[in-house]
């Protein structure tokens, strides 16, 4: 079977946590990324569910975007 080569940059520890979680199922990372890349063939989209941010957060977002700074504060949330 050919094979191409899939590069992706990722902080070191968190390559580090997820090869040790990998390894416990017995599985390295290469073989995560084909199940993934599988997965996401088969589905047509992501295999899982991304959370969704609310309207309220979406115009925080856009706000601090675009330097406009709210009166909210962190015990307000």
């Amino acid at each position: 079977m050919l094979t191409v080569d899939v590069r992706a940059r990722v902080e070191p520890e968190l390559k580090r946590e997820a090869a040790a979680v990998l390894e416990a199922a017995g599985l390295d990372v290469s073989t995560a990324i084909r199940l993934f890349l599988r997965s996401v063939v088969e589905k047509g989209g992501l295999p899982m569910e991304l959370p969704r941010a609310n309207p309220t957060t979406l115009a925080a977002i856009r706000d601090a975007k675009a330097g406009r700074t709210s009166r909210t504060t962190l015990e307000d949330l």
